[in-house]
């Protein structure tokens, strides 16, 4: 039987080779006030929270927004080792709802996955796209925390490699 998962905060889940994720700082932008789990990018060299299908991703804030310029801020770089865990939902809700829950299948993995900000909550979730054009971030594997078919299950992913900011041309 299938369970319904709690749509949470995303994670920097593990690495493929086992080794701790990059960590890195760098300078908050002007009022900012993202959360940690919230994918975010650099704009004039400072971070700031990406937007609806961002041109690139910097990662992953591993802390809150302290709303002072220039405060150093932990991110976790996007790379081809760390996963990311998000919990999965549908294409449904509209921007800045979330999405709805959706189910976990084994055919999940290998697919594109779009970004979908819940920007009531500071919550990022992956948005199974179905039409293509958005997808940001690819599901290597479904995480163990939950069952095959639960709704609102938690995936995977890696952020697609051309759109990684320190990894990429633009």
């Amino acid at each position: 039987m299938a369970n319904t998962v709690a749509l949470g905060k995303a994670i920097a889940a593990k690495t493929i080779s086992g080794n701790p994720p990059t960590e890195l700082f760098y300078p908050e932008a002007a009022s900012k006030s993202f959360k940690m789990g919230e994918l975010v990018y650099l704009v004039d060299g400072k971070v700031t929270e990406v937007g609806d299908n961002p041109s690139v991703i910097l990662g992953m804030a591993a802390q809150d927004a302290s709303g002072t310029t220039d405060t150093q801020i932990a991110v976790i770089v996007a790379n081809d080792d760390v996963l990311f865990e998000f919990n999965k939902v549908s294409d449904s809700g509209g921007s800045g709802t979330g999405g709805t829950a959706a189910a976990t299948a084994v055919t999940d993995v290998g697919k594109g996955f779009n970004i979908y900000r819940d920007t009531t909550n500071n919550i990022t979730h992956a948005g199974l796209y179905p039409y293509g054009g958005n997808e940001r971030l690819v599901c290597v594997d479904l995480s163990d925390k939950d069952s095959v078919g639960d709704v609102g299950g938690r995936v995977l992913c890696i952020v697609h490699g051309r759109y990684r900011q320190l990894f990429s041309t633009s």
